[in-house]
């Protein structure tokens, strides 16, 4: 929005001010005041005149005594040796052409009376320039508002393109296209309001998928300890050894634990979108925090090594969540690995990355998208490891609120996968 704002502001100052000033140079280039040459000549020739009159007359005084003086039309007379005028202005001076001197109020003509060594000054009001403001003023004018809305509309039809895009995307997300994106351009005006647009359809579209998940992941794990359950019931009822009871009942009994289990862990998984708006950010040593995590893994059939040769390893970050993603990654590791993990931290690019790799059997290319998914389990990596499949969706989700994410890769060194966590060193 700040680019919005400053670039209507940019565009309305530079064209007004811009525009004014080229519009009047070109104005004053091609026209100037002209004044109205009829009243100019009329009052120019009354006072030439009225001066060879006074200077053939025996009585000037006498002559002029007849003139009907008023506030706007004057004639006096005056020495001169008595007159202000310059010497050199004097000399100038003939009946034909006179000395005109103009005032903030009015014009007076300087005749001099060469036969009475008098000036006579004739005062008129002041002449006003020729009304001018004709046709091609109007013209002038027209192509000035023309132009500057003609430049408002330039800068417009980006905006409103973008704003129809953005109406049409909201449209079509709105009517069930949760795939709906927008692909602002790098000179948007409104590329803020497209980003939050994108983060917000992505972000719905992350919630409905998990409820379709998770309704999914209740009626299909929750429908086999039911049947277990209502089966051993069914059973109990009709068996009167007791050891054989005993037996049913603690099958009973563990089939209630793992719906209790997968009922908390849904609720976990629920809760983590309000757990989302309590996060902290802090600097969190990464190198302190993997050591942490390792010393918890530690087992005499297991090897953890970790590598680091940076110094500084501080992020902004909520430790209690990077912690549980570490701890998670690291248990995945060993679940499916043979035991060996091999740890790496690096950072390139203002991001620290946080290798974790094991000696399994890996993950095939077609399933690395589908891990990541709640309740998601391969079949060949189910064996002896108990879950609901949450893990990676917990880490992932976790990401998110940090602006990072996990990468699923082949190791490397190792025979199995390597986990990538990347996380904003600068954040």
């Amino acid at each position: 929005m700040r680019t919005l704002s400053f670039s209507l502001i940019l565009v309305v100052v530079i064209s007004t001010l811009g525009l004014g000033w080229l519009f009047d140079n070109i104005y004053q280039q091609f026209s100037s005041p002209e004044l109205n040459p009829n009243t100019a000549n009329v009052a120019k020739q009354l006072g030439s005149d009225l001066a060879r009159a006074a200077n053939e007359s025996s009585d000037g005084n006498a002559f002029l005594s007849h003139w009907p003086n008023t506030k706007q039309y004057s004639v006096v007379l005056q020495d001169v040796k008595d007159s202000p005028l310059p010497r050199a202005l004097i000399k100038q001076m003939n009946n034909a052409e006179p000395v005109v001197l103009e005032t903030i109020d009015n014009m007076a003509y300087h005749y001099l009376l060469p036969a009475k060594e008098q000036i006579l000054i004739l005062r008129t009001p002041m002449l006003s320039p020729k009304n001018s403001y004709s046709v091609t003023q109007y013209i002038w004018t027209a192509a000035f508002y023309l132009i500057l809305i003609s430049i408002f509309l330039l800068w417009a039809y980006p905006l409103v393109k973008q704003l129809m895009a953005l109406r049409l995307a909201a449209k079509s997300f709105g009517e069930g296209k949760l795939d709906e994106r927008i692909s602002p351009s790098s000179i948007s005006y409104i590329r803020d309001i497209e980003l939050e647009f994108n983060q917000m359809a992505k972000r719905i579209d992350s919630l409905v998928s998990d409820v379709k998940m998770l309704s999914t992941a209740v009626s299909h794990d929750l429908r086999t300890p039911l049947a277990r359950i209502r089966f051993g019931i069914d059973t109990i009822q009709e068996v009167h050894d007791k050891t054989l009871r005993n037996e049913l009942e603690q099958q009973l009994s563990d089939d209630v634990d793992e719906m209790t289990s997968l009922v908390e862990t849904l609720l976990r998984y629920a809760r983590l979108d309000q757990n989302m708006l309590k996060i902290k950010k802090e600097p969190v040593d990464l190198a302190m925090l993997i050591h942490k995590c390792i010393s918890r893994k530690q087992s005499d059939n297991l090897t953890l090594q970790f590598f680091n040769e940076h110094d500084n390893n501080s992020i902004l970050a909520d430790s209690k969540y990077i912690e549980m993603v570490v701890n998670n990654i690291i248990q995945n590791a060993i679940n499916y690995g043979r035991g060996k993990v091999l740890i790496e931290l690096d950072y390139h690019n203002n991001t620290a990355n946080i290798h974790i790799s094991d000696n399994g059997d890996g993950i095939p290319l077609a399933l690395r998208k589908e891990v990541i998914k709640p309740f998601f389990r391969a079949e060949n990596r189910m064996n002896n490891v108990k879950g609901h499949g949450i893990g990676l969706a917990i880490v992932t989700r976790i990401l998110d609120w940090h602006i990072g994410k996990l990468v699923i890769s082949n190791a490397t060194e190792l025979s199995g996968s390597k986990f990538t966590i990347t996380l904003p060193s600068n954040h």
